[in-house]
């Protein structure tokens, strides 16, 4: 069909015709998630066994810090269906670049704050305030430019006047499963400051910050308004709100309102 109207269309009008017309979607049945490192493997969890019940669809997953996701996503550098933030700050981000509707924007579930150190460490009896003695040598959390934990983090500092004493201790993480790891190979008077959900095996927690420190730790999910009525982005979301999904969260460690 095309060849027979070539015949009597300009050849540039013709490219430009082929350009313009919309591109066929080669992978309808897959679905990648921009999903904040501290909730990646429930996700994945969660996307397992979604895939139980819909072996046709692939699932994808890219796992950074928040705000490298989103601003990976409006620059054009990462491109996804479902985006996955650790804060409302990074999701409003997304909301205020036209990239996500306001209206699709879910509060999915909570984390807690706490203060870590390796299996190995000698640091007993420990208060908030120690974070300031020769107790502690040094301090991981994550970028607080990026990373909602490391911006938690800091607000608790912050917030009880040890941020400028401590600075000097503090040594910061792009992520929050690079900190995890680090800090479970680092020195006995090591701590870090990480969601309870991330502490593994390897970690021994030493305390629990309370949340009138920092701002509440919530994660929102929301649909790229450029596929938001997709019916397998509608389905995924659905599916994540529903107890099963729900279950794999509390199991994890987050808190689910």
């Amino acid at each position: 069909m095309i060849k027979l109207l070539t015949q009597h269309i300009p050849y540039p009008l013709v490219v430009l015709v082929l350009l313009l017309m919309p591109a066929y979607n080669a992978n309808a049945n897959e679905l990648t998630l921009a999903v904040a490192k501290s909730t990646c493997n429930a996700i994945k969890k969660v996307g397992d066994l979604y895939q139980q019940q819909n072996d046709n669809l692939s699932l994808k997953y890219i796992c950074k810090s928040s705000g490298l996701l989103a601003k990976g996503l409006n620059g054009n550098s990462i491109e996804a269906d479902i985006y996955i933030s650790a804060n409302q700050k990074w999701m409003d981000y997304m909301v205020g670049e036209e990239l996500i509707s306001n209206d699709q924007v879910i509060y999915a579930w909570g984390n807690e704050l706490v203060v870590a150190t390796p299996l190995n460490s000698n640091i007993t009896n420990f208060n908030w305030e120690d974070l300031a003695s020769e107790k502690v040598e040094l301090i991981l959390i994550g970028d607080p430019s990026t990373a909602p934990f490391g911006r938690y983090a800091k607000q608790s500092l912050t917030s009880s006047d040890l941020w400028e004493l401590v600075k000097p201790k503090i040594q910061t993480k792009k992520h929050i499963t690079l900190l995890a790891e680090s800090l479970s190979e680092a020195s006995p008077n090591t701590v870090g400051i990480l969601f309870l959900s991330n502490v593994s095996e390897s970690l021994r927690v030493i305390h629990n910050i309370p949340s009138y420190m920092h701002n509440p730790i919530r994660y929102y999910l929301a649909p790229l308004k450029k596929v938001e009525l997709q019916p397998q982005v509608v389905s995924f979301l659905k599916f994540i709100q529903e107890n099963p999904a729900q279950s794999i969260f509390l199991k994890d460690g987050f808190k689910i309102d």
